[in-house]
């Protein structure tokens, strides 16, 4: 499995730096901690929803269910109404936690680990107008897949965070489950409707 990774890719001095544990933990942190807490309380989505979206939840495990797929969706929305807006340059840092963010739910979820996928490199580098010059990917020793947290990041606008990225995680952890043989509320609903 893996077989196709570029060795020397991992290598890049720019990846090196990025994908440090250490840099990745301060984008969440920051992420977490100075930039969700400012999306207003009275606020509404942009579908016009007639609730406010209420301030962040305190207390819950950063990629909880409770969390992801209640608040941080409709918050998302907030700070980024439009692919567009992924595109602004004083986005810039908040585009690159959230990368960190989805990417490290993998990681810390179901044993993914980052890569520099030079393919999906240049996708988005700063000097252009695009984020990156090297691709932020997750593959598996468990199981033969990539996720591409830049991909559902820019996905998310045009459907929403559920949709392109909480789906994905919950797939994954599906997977994850099955292939460890632990226990999921997924497997159990197939268990019982005799699908698995």
């Amino acid at each position: 499995m893996n077989d196709d990774i570029d060795a020397a890719a991992q290598d890049d001095p720019e990846w090196v730096v990025w994908s440090s544990p250490e840099r990745i933990q301060r984008a969440v942190d920051t992420l977490f901690v100075e930039t969700l807490p400012t999306v207003p309380a009275d606020w509404k989505t942009q579908t016009g929803s007639a609730y406010r979206i209420g301030p962040m939840p305190q207390g819950l495990d950063r990629y909880s269910n409770e969390l992801t797929l209640h608040w941080l969706d409709d918050a998302f929305d907030y700070f980024f109404p439009d692919e567009d807006a992924l595109f602004e340059p004083r986005n810039a840092e908040l585009v690159n936690a959230f990368v960190a963010y989805i990417g490290e739910f993998f990681v810390r979820k179901c044993d993914g680990r980052w890569i520099n996928n030079p393919d999906m490199g240049g996708v988005l580098s700063s000097g252009d107008g695009r984020l990156y010059g090297f691709g932020p990917t997750i593959r598996y020793d468990w199981i033969d897949e990539t996720d591409y947290p830049v991909v559902m990041l820019f996905d998310a606008p045009g459907t929403d965070f559920r949709q392109a990225v909480s789906s994905a995680w919950y797939s994954r952890e599906v997977d994850y489950a099955a292939a460890h043989g632990l226990d999921h509320e997924h497997l159990e609903l197939r268990r019982e409707h005799g699908l698995a």
